[in-house]
Parts: C-alpha cells; structure tokens; sequence
C-alpha cells in the first residue's frame, strides 16, 4: 500500500514537472532556433552578456563598478562588446557554427576566469603576456594554489579539452551553405570586420581608446577587459617613430657624445671603479608609510638606517603589486618600459633572441666582469635565456645554492644570498657588478594566521584577513632587513671598495592606493646607496631606468650610448622622443647607433661560480655515496649520457643505487632544473668498483 502510494506521488510530481517543464523547454528551443536563424542578433546577445560577465569578473578590486563602467564610459563598454562581437563573427565563414560558438564563448569565459583569480592573488590582471609565461610560472604555481586547488584546475582544463574534442567530432555541420548564401555570409563577415576596422581606427584618432598603456592595472579600470587583453596580445614591441632616420639618429648620437665629453671636462669626479652590487628586493617597501598602520617595532631597522646615513629616497617601478623582470629590464637597459607594448615583459619578446647594450656591456669596457644572482629557479622569466644576451658572464640561482631556510609559503629566505655575493666576489681578481634578485617577500600573502608569535605586530587593520597578510609580510621583510644588515657588515669587514644599490622591485599585492601613502605614489619604492669609497649623501627621486647612469656618473664612468644619454640629456625637452628613437633603433631599427651593425654577442654564461667535483666513491649494503663539493638538492648522477635516480643528502654527499650504475660507466654529477636545463657539469668518472673508496682526482 505504501509503495504504491509512493509511486503515485513520484508519478504525480514527474507529469507536474513536464507539465511545467515541456513548456519551458519548448520555449527556449523555438528562442534558441529563432537565433540561430539570426546569427547578427545572437551575436549581439552573446557580446553583451560576457562583456558584462567579464567586467563583473574584473571588478572587485576596482574602484569603478561595472554598473558605474556602463554607464559613466558607456563608449568603452559599446567597444569592448564590440570586440567579442566580432569575434564572434567567424561563425559566418564556417559550416561548424554550434562548436565556434562554444569554442568562442569557453575563450572568453577562461579570460574571466582567470582574470578574477589572478587579481584575487596578485592583484594585477590577466594579459596576453601571463599566458607566455606560463612556461615560468609552472615550477612555482604551488606557491599560489593548494594542490587540491592545482589538481581541480588540471581536471577541468582536461574535462573541458575532452568535450571540446567530442564536440568537434559530433556537433552538426551547418549544411545550408549554398553559393549564394556562402557569398552573402562573405559579405556580411566582411562588413562587419571593416567596421570594425574603422571604428578602431576612429577610436585611436579620437582619444577614446589607446594603446599607450603605462599602468595596466588602471587599463583594464578605464578600458575594461576585452579591450585590455586583446591590445596586450595585438600590440607588443616599440612603434617606429614618425622622424626616425638614419640622420635623426646620428644627430642625438653627436649630440650626446660632445655633451658627455663637455660634462666630463667641466666635471671634478675622479674616475673610480669600484664592485657595483645593485640588490632588488622582492616586493619590498617601507609599511610605515602605510597611513594608520601602528607596529610593535621598527619592520626594516637597518634600512631606515642606512637611509638616514647614506644617498637615498625612492625610485619609480614600472608596476605595481607584480612584474619583478622589467623592474630588473629597465635598469639592466637603462630604457622606459613604457615605451614597449601594453603589459610587455621584453625578456618574453625582444630579448629572446636579440643581444643589446646594457650597464653590464658598459662596465665591462672598465674591465669589470658580470654576475646575476637570483634565489629562484634560473628559467623563471626565461632568465637563463636573456641574461646571456644582456651580457653576464655568470647566473647563480637556486638550483646552484644549498638552501635551508624557506618561508612558510614555500619561497627561499634572502640569508642565503650573503653568502652568495661573497662567493662571487671571490672567483674573480678584477671588479665585479653583480646584480641580486631576491624571492623572499614574494606573494601570495595569506590571509589565516600562519606564523607563530611573529616578531613583528601589526595593528590599524579592522579586516582580518588583510591583518594576517600584513603581520605575515611585515614579519618577512624584517627577515629580509636582518639579510640588508648582515650584507653591509659582510661588505665592510671585505674592506673592498664597493657601491651596494639596494631598493624595492615593485610594492607588494596588499591592495594600497595612492591615498594610503604618505609619500602618495605606489609605483615608487625606496632605496639607499651604501658606499665606502666616501661618496657624498645625495637625497632625491630617480627613475628606475636612470638609477644605473645616476651612480656611474658619481664616480666619473661614462661609458655607452644610453648611460651618456640619461647623464647629459635628461632635463631635455626632447628626452622622451629620442628616447624612444633610441630604443626603437637598439631593438627593431636599422642600428645606426652602431653603423648598423649589433656589435653585441650572447656570452657563454656559467651558472654559479663554483665548480662541482667528486672526491670519493664509498659503497654500502644499500647503495653507493659519492662524496664531492657544492652539491645541491638539484645535482642528478649522469650515467652514460642518462639521469639516473639521485638521493641529495647535503653540498657534500650525495647517493646512487646499485642497480643504476656498472662496472666502467663512465658519470658526471649535474645541476639540472626543472626547465629542464643543464646548468653545470662536473668533470666525468669512470666508475671502478675496485676503486670504491679512493679519491677520484
């Protein structure tokens, strides 16, 4: 009795749901067919509901709204529909019409996506350029995301890889393409993209879109999102000047030239050569000028010191909250990020396969050798790549450190890195300009509280979560305050005569704003220039881009194109236009600067400066040790040409298994990263069984 009233009840609410459904059902099909018939229409629907998805998605960070973007840059928003419109439009030309459209709409759809999630970990948003490195990113996503989260994401790119295959091989083909109706489609497609065409065009005579982006972040604000990624992906390199020549170039050379050798003779510096030392610290700026933050303590008590006792004050980054590589481009080149396409990082464009004056080819004509150092794997950013073309004789990174203190969310603490400008400063006899990278005051940030009793407090904060942000990289930045101490006293007991530059790469992803600073700018950070060769204490703002030239001409250097060019040329009305004739002539004009000839090779650059070697072969039960100097938790055994399963045990020891190596195989040990790369080689041994426990040498 029970189970059939049971079966009425089910029966009763399945024929009320077809009631109510069937109509539903029908409705959409007869709408979704009618728009189908209507490809224009359906395509206007489409571009103005992910114009609007995507503003919703990019929005919760900025200051304007969607709603407020609608409606107080209303043109912006007809443009930015407009771009996914016309992409839309391919739908015109195929026979595949139902799966270029779900292709399309998954595009936009992942641009949303992932701009939200980017902006809620890093607070810059997504461009063309993220996607070019992602190579980069890869090794240190679990930096940013929990593995759960990392597994569901490769889970739903395979999911969605899966059906988009499916969906190729079994959607309907649209069979009406008869003559007439292909030519009329033609049409319309072609139509629809010269519109397009001139309404860009229109666009950029007339000031309401532009692709001269300086802050990205207040683009995607101004412009939205569609514009914004699309321009990123479209507009990368430097423009050609309208007056750029052969003659125009020539005459800012002379120029240059006989106002550098004017300033020289007038000058009363004498010429020194001391080690150059430049240090970026990741993400590193002073939180007491944060308005209303109070402190327990002093978070960076040697930086402020320094500050006060030597030349010092703050240098313009090219971004903000991310984008550590074009801080290091601008000074390493001395030239205006801002000249370069929208959100362009050159060491992903240019400088992959491009050779270019830089401090680093200009020091050397002193006699200097060049040296970078990075705790981070050497690939990020295609560094193992581009520094060679940038003139670096060697590369220490992560790979080739033995490195025993982490943060709590995975990054190498900056200690290390005393050790290391030591380690070069040692394997060479004639001065050095080593440029250091650190990691330690890298985001993401969390928001639980993850440190117990930290040193340093922070207090003026009512949200929670943004408090424990707050308390997690103060007490990181205080670490790396301790390491700016530490590498001072570590320099002064050298006793040799060394400038250490160091400063901020960008601020940190903590949402401040202009009007949370007392100085008032979030794109400038601060910096000192530490000295003991008695240089006079000179206070003052500087470009990024000028600091290089700033502290070369305080010690009577002037060598290189753009190093006299930013000393003698800077308070010019004309600066900013033969800047960029220069540069644009440097990386994609005829080189006239150099008789149009790139006089500037790729160096063989050496990862590390000390060499790996092994000493002694011991062999036990369980498998074979092989004793040796300055390994690494990233040293393989190379057996015959084939990596073969290492154990890392400390710089010293390292351990094989017996099943992986015979009698007379002939090894290396190698550093090898994730990229994968080998980065240095040992010399090889022939393995002797007979020989086990004997120096190797």
């Amino acid at each position: 009795m029970m189970k059939e009233r049971l079966r009425n009840t089910k029966n009763f609410i399945k024929n009320k749901m077809k009631f109510v459904l069937r109509p539903i059902w029908k409705a959409a099909t007869v709408i979704m067919n009618f728009l189908y018939e209507k490809p224009i229409l359906l395509n206007v629907l489409l571009a103005f509901i992910f114009a609007i998805i995507l503003e919703v998605a990019g929005r919760q960070t900025f200051p304007l709204s969607t709603w407020g973007f609608m409606t107080q840059k209303t043109t912006m928003f007809l443009y930015s529909a407009f771009i996914i419109f016309f992409s839309y439009s391919i739908v015109f030309i195929v026979r595949r019409r139902i799966f270029v459209y779900i292709v399309v709409s998954v595009l936009w759809g992942a641009v949303g996506l992932v701009n939200f999630m980017m902006l809620d970990s890093r607070n810059t948003p997504f461009t063309y350029v993220d996607i070019t490195l992602m190579k980069s990113v890869l090794p240190v996503i679990t930096n940013y995301y929990s593995m759960p989260e990392i597994i569901g994401m490769g889970s739903a790119l395979l999911i969605g890889l899966v059906l988009l295959v499916t969906g190729f091989l079994y959607l309907p083909r649209e069979e009406k393409f008869t003559k007439p109706r292909t030519v009329k489609n033609v049409i319309v497609f072609v139509v629809i993209a010269a519109a397009f065409v001139g309404t860009t065009k229109y666009g950029l005579s007339t000031g309401f879109i532009s692709t001269e982006i300086h802050n990205i972040r207040l683009a995607y604000s101004d412009y939205g999102t569609p514009y914004c990624f699309t321009v990123t992906a479209l507009k990368t390199g430097i423009d050609r000047p309208s007056n750029y020549s052969e003659e125009k170039i020539n005459k800012i050379v002379n120029k240059t030239e006989k106002a550098s050798k004017k300033a020289v003779k007038k000058s009363k510096v004498k010429k020194q050569t001391p080690n150059i030392i430049f240090v970026q610290l990741e993400s590193f700026f002073d939180p007491t000028q944060v308005k209303g933050l109070k402190f327990n303590k002093d978070p960076i008590p040697n930086f402020h010191r320094l500050m006060r006792n030597y030349s010092s004050g703050h240098t313009k980054t090219p971004s903000y909250g991310a984008g550590t590589a074009n801080t290091e481009f601008e000074i390493m080149t001395q030239m205006d990020l801002d000249l370069f396409g929208a959100a362009e990082y050159p060491y992903k464009t240019v400088l992959q396969d491009h050779t270019c004056e830089s401090v680093m080819t200009d020091l050397k004509q002193e006699g200097y050798s060049a040296h970078a150092i990075h705790n981070n794997s050497a690939a990020f950013y295609d560094r193992d790549l581009v520094f060679a073309n940038l003139g670096y004789d060697t590369f220490t990174t992560k790979e080739c450190m033995d490195i025993q203190k982490w943060t709590e969310n995975g990054w190498s603490k900056d200690a290390i890195l005393t050790e290391q400008i030591n380690d070069v400063l040692d394997s060479t006899d004639n001065q050095d300009f080593i440029y250091t990278i650190s990691v330690q005051g890298h985001g993401d940030y969390p928001t639980d509280e993850i440190i117990e009793n930290p040193v340093i407090d922070v207090e003026g904060i009512e949200d929670e979560g943004l408090r424990n942000k707050y308390i997690y990289y103060c007490n990181q930045i205080y670490q790396m305050d301790q390491f700016v101490g530490d590498l001072v006293d570590s320099l002064e007991e050298r006793g040799e005569d060394t400038i250490l530059v160091m400063y901020g790469d960008h601020l940190p992803s903590l949402d401040v704003e202009d009007e949370d600073l007392t100085y008032g700018n979030k794109y400038w950070t601060s910096y000192f220039i530490w000295d003991n060769i008695g240089l006079e204490k000179q206070d003052g703002n500087i470009e990024t881009y000028q600091l290089a030239a700033t502290i070369m001409d305080r010690i009577g250097l002037h060598d290189g194109i753009l190093t006299k060019f930013h000393q003698t040329q800077s308070d010019s009305k004309t600066f900013r236009s033969n800047l960029k004739n220069l540069q644009y002539d440097i990386f994609y004009g005829k080189n006239y600067i150099y008789d149009q000839e790139n006089p500037y090779e790729a160096t063989d650059i050496k990862f590390g400066v000390k060499d790996l070697s092994v000493k002694k072969i011991y062999e036990s039960d369980d498998g074979i040790f092989i004793v040796g100097n300055n390994f690494t938790s990233y040293t393989n055994v190379v057996v015959d040409g084939n990596k073969i399963s290492t154990t890392f045990h400390n710089k010293h020891l390292i351990e094989i298994s017996k099943e992986d190596i015979e009698d007379g195989d002939t090894f290396e040990v190698d550093i090898i990263s994730k990229a994968p790369r080998t980065l240095r080689r040992s010399p090889e041994y022939v393995y002797r069984q007979s020989n086990a426990g004997e120096n190797q040498e």
